[in-house]
């Protein structure tokens, strides 16, 4: 966990020394689903914020950090806590609309039971238009402790705002 979060730091750092012409604040917020895919099918909700810069046109680094739920029925759940690394490069175009390839990486712990966490991976594609962001990707969320670990995988739509 402290080397996943030195190794955030430092990124911001290397963000935040090129040039201020071409760096500027990067946020977002986001609601988000998943469908739960594989032997453990838990489906989520997100509710995310990310803060951190936009490199030139094509690069975005920040953190980000949440409220999830895991539940396989929507009747019981895990709410977790994330933090984590959220990293997007857009393809230069000439309209107003910024297609994107993102990839969010840290580390989420159970509210209630803060021992029960793990490694918090995602992926995708998506695109912003004006404040508008839309993604549809692949989210992953494992659960451990005492050695037994388990795999929540979902299909992720996230839609939200970027400023």
């Amino acid at each position: 966990m402290r080397k996943i979060l030195l190794s955030l730091v430092a990124i911001l750092a290397v963000s935040f020394s090129v040039s201020a012409q071409s760096t500027r604040y990067h946020g977002e917020v986001y609601l988000s689903g998943g469908y739960g895919i594989g032997s453990i099918a838990f489906n989520n909700l997100q509710l995310n914020t990310i803060h951190g810069v936009r490199v030139g046109e094509c690069f975005s680094a920040g953190l980000g950090v949440g409220v999830d739920w895991h539940t396989p029925d929507f009747d019981s759940g895990i709410f977790m806590v994330p933090l984590f690394a959220d990293f997007k490069l857009y393809a230069p175009t000439a309209s107003k609309v910024d297609p994107f390839l993102m990839v969010d990486i840290g580390y989420a712990f159970a509210a209630e039971e803060p021992q029960l966490g793990g490694l918090k991976f995602g992926a995708g594609l998506g695109f912003k238009a004006g404040i508008f962001a839309l993604s549809l990707g692949y989210h992953l969320q494992q659960l451990g402790t005492a050695g037994v670990n388990f795999n929540l995988s979902a299909l992720q739509l996230k839609l939200g705002f970027a400023f």
